[in-house]
């Protein structure tokens, strides 16, 4: 080193110039590469707890939206089971007219549609999904409906209230769908509109020629469909709510998507050109090194 031209510190200087731009050039390119500004946290380390943050948030949107899915879909199955019961309802609503408008439909016939009907509604309501029964309220290991109950016996007209059938509880399903909002959702199977329901047919099972059972049966019917149907409005007022929710939360998700990319992930047109840059700095440094290495005393004496 004594013979050059350049001094000891002068060259060390242009060697860690070197080394400088060798590293951003390594650095910049395996942004590049792996789409990212950073391998860990450290390399943004201004913005990890912010990062943090946002991935946090996107993690508890996406716990809220899986059980909310899962509430919807629950509300749907409700919705759509209830609509067989309402059918049902329709068909024996034409049954119990028919019977009523003289002897033609025979006693036999009222009591087997009546204990069919009966049977198919409460198999209806004790549906199982997913390990749980959605007619039983919060108590959703019990099967709700038990016609054996001997708390419900065979009705005679003029019929009482009673739905001592239901095993489940009074306390609706609830959700959490969002940091501040819960929502409470679904229906159980003691509801008016299925007591009198199941009452009309048990009415119609037990005594199938009565006038006044016939009567009594087709109004308590006609006031279950009325019911059914104001059961089936509010269930899908609770899905709408929920489905709303759902859709605000896939947008707050991805506007914290595209913060968090903003974070990690690497704007490659930009680095590009920054790469570019660095290149043309690295060779210069090389080209200037190598020339100021090259040089010597002996060249000027």
């Amino acid at each position: 080193m004594v013979n050059r031209v350049a001094t000891f510190a002068f060259t060390n200087q242009m060697v860690s110039e070197n080394m400088r731009l060798q590293t951003k050039y390594s650095d910049i390119n395996t942004q590049i590469s792996s789409g990212l500004k950073s391998q860990d946290y450290k390399g943004i380390a201004s913005d990890s707890q912010y990062l943090l943050a946002v991935e946090s948030s996107q993690k508890k949107l996406t716990a809220y939206n899986a059980n909310a899915n899962t509430a919807s879909s629950n509300i749907n199955i409700m919705y759509s089971t209830i609509g067989k019961i309402e059918d049902m309802a329709n068909t024996m609503l034409s049954n119990v007219t028919a019977a009523l408008g003289g002897n033609q439909v025979p006693g036999t016939i009222t009591a087997s549609q009546a204990d069919n009907a009966m049977l198919e509604t409460a198999g209806l309501l004790n549906l199982e999904i997913g390990g749980r029964h959605l007619f039983s309220g919060s108590d959703i290991d019990t099967t709700p409906v038990n016609l054996s109950d001997p708390a419900w016996p065979a009705q005679t007209s003029p019929s009482v209230v009673n739905s001592s059938y239901y095993q489940g509880n009074s306390t609706l399903s609830s959700v959490q769908v969002s940091e501040t909002y819960s929502s409470t959702y679904g229906v159980t199977a003691d509801n008016p509109a299925f007591e009198k329901l199941l009452r009309a047919y048990n009415i119609l099972k037990t005594n199938p020629t009565g006038a006044a059972e016939r009567t009594e049966a087709l109004d308590l019917i006609k006031q279950s469909i009325d019911g059914i149907g104001n059961i089936r409005g509010i269930l899908s007022t609770q899905a709408n709510s929920i489905n709303a929710q759902i859709d605000k939360n896939e947008q707050d998700k991805t506007y914290l998507q595209e913060v968090s990319s903003n974070i990690k992930e690497t704007d490659i047109p930009s680095a590009s050109v920054m790469l570019t840059e660095i290149q043309g700095q690295l060779e210069a440094s090389y080209s200037a090194s190598v020339r100021v290495l090259q040089m010597s005393l002996v060249k000027y004496l």
